[in-house]
């Protein structure tokens, strides 16, 4: 008979081993996150979304896809009417894109022709908070919590602010003390004239830039040309950084610009005293010929003459020694040409 097992044993007691005890099996069931559930989580912080959400292609509920959904068709070959089927996909990329609005990088799926249209509207917050039902329509989802986010933040809603100003809803004054009940601060329209009286300093910048300031000293970047593309900035720069910073390429100009001066003289003493050897050169060969010459002719000593009777003399001498080979060697004074 087998042993008995107390029966407390038999039992788990924590509520991770009764999640445990399946039929053979007893790992733990794993709790992963739907799609589903994650959409619920990212709607529940913005207001109700107010179109329809597909219920196929769920990646597209975490992007800007801009209604690009997923395709189907079939592969036709030519040779062989062997028909497979296939699908086409949207061009996707990912991408980080600055908002001015948040004040930070936003990493997103984004489509290749929204990519488009923010770099033709100006920016992320400018896609974001457009007003056409069409854009409301391909934001989607992430999109729409993101615009929600973009609207809750203290430079648009200045910017609100402003636009009620110049409609004429409310004045300046009221402008001003709804801001500070809403603790948004001063913004760059409110310390305006206040900043034109007075010199422009680093205390006196507007407030908003400021902050821009900082949080690009933060990044260690700050955005030159499109400031919404993570692809364009140059580094932080002071304007006596930037002088010095021209005055150092311009004295490596000069040396350069010295550097080839000097190279240019060098070859060109060069080739001035190659021209000079071969001319020497030359020189010494017609005073052989000249040697030889005035010895054939029975002088003694040759003089100088000038260069049309220098080469009649050569020509003499050189038809003299043809003479001589025609008969054994031997001119016509006797005298062995070879011997001279």
């Amino acid at each position: 008979m087998p042993p008995r097992i107390p029966r407390p044993l038999l039992q788990p007691t924590s509520p991770l081993l009764l999640a445990a005890c399946r039929t053979f099996s007893t790992t733990t069931p794993l709790s992963g996150k739907s799609s589903k559930s994650k959409l619920e989580k990212l709607l529940a912080k913005a207001p109700p979304y107010p179109y329809p959400i597909k219920p196929t292609f769920k990646q597209s509920w975490f992007g800007l896809y801009a209604s690009k959904h997923i395709q189907f068709g079939n592969n036709i070959p030519e040779e062989e009417y062997t028909i497979t089927r296939r699908r086409w996909l949207p061009n996707i990329k990912h991408k980080k894109l600055w908002s001015f609005g948040l004040g930070e990088w936003v990493k997103c799926k984004l489509a290749t022709n929204v990519l488009r249209t923010i770099d033709k509207v100006g920016g992320l917050d400018n896609y974001l908070l457009s007003e056409k039902p069409a854009r409301l329509k391909e934001l989607g989802p992430w999109g729409w919590e993101l615009r929600h986010r973009l609207q809750c933040s203290k430079a648009v809603q200045r910017r609100y602010q402003e636009q009620r100003v110049a409609m004429g809803l409310i004045t300046r004054e009221q402008m001003r003390a709804q801001n500070e009940a809403m603790g948004i601060g001063r913004g760059v329209h409110e310390v305006e004239q206040d900043y034109k009286k007075q010199r422009r300093t680093a205390a006196t910048r507007p407030h908003e830039f400021v902050e821009r300031w900082k949080r690009s000293a933060r990044v260690g970047k700050v955005l030159f040309g499109e400031p919404w593309r993570a692809r364009a900035y140059v580094s932080r720069m002071t304007k006596s950084e930037w002088k010095m910073k021209v005055a150092a390429e311009k004295r490596r100009l000069g040396r350069a610009e010295a550097i080839m001066a000097r190279r240019k003289a060098r070859n060109k003493a060069r080739k001035e005293m190659i021209k000079e050897e071969k001319r020497r050169e030359e020189e010494l060969k017609l005073e052989k010929l000249a040697r030889v010459a005035h010895k054939q002719t029975g002088n003694a000593q040759p003089e100088l003459v000038g260069v049309q009777e220098f080469a009649e003399t050569v020509e003499n001498a050189s038809s003299s020694l043809d003479r001589g080979q025609s008969t054994g060697g031997v001119s016509n004074d006797g005298k062995n040409p070879t011997q001279l």
